[in-house]
């Protein structure tokens, strides 16, 4: 599989989809993207869509969490969707559910935030 990202407006946010591997090759390109859609669109929310996502290694881990520090900043929040079972093994060691939560979907992540509808 490809490595990609897709970035999709919503309401105050942005959901980040990560395709194939988010490791240490490919953050730099995918920290750039992420930081020209926020100033386009000037987000308070991030929602990252790990479905596609088949690998994540520290540096990935680095990336989320520097925009969830980004958007912290702005009284934001960020959180996860669709996480594989390997996703969400990486992301439970990594401790990054003590500061972003897993949803069901877009909807549930916008009702938890506080985001129009």
């Amino acid at each position: 599989m490809e490595s990609k990202i897709r970035i999709t407006p919503f309401e105050d946010g942005l959901v980040i989809k990560i395709f194939g591997e988010l490791d240490s090759s490919k953050t730099m390109l995918y920290k750039e993207r992420i930081h020209k859609e926020m100033r386009s669109n000037g987000p308070r929310f991030l929602l990252f869509d790990l479905k596609d996502c088949s690998f994540l290694d520290s540096a990935g881990i680095g990336m989320i969490l520097g925009r969830f520090n980004e958007v912290e900043k702005l009284k934001g929040g960020c959180g996860f969707i669709n996480l594989s079972p390997y996703v969400k093994k990486v992301i439970r060691i990594s401790g990054l559910f003590s500061v972003m939560k897993e949803y069901d979907s877009l909807m549930d992540f916008r009702k938890d935030m506080g985001v129009k509808l």
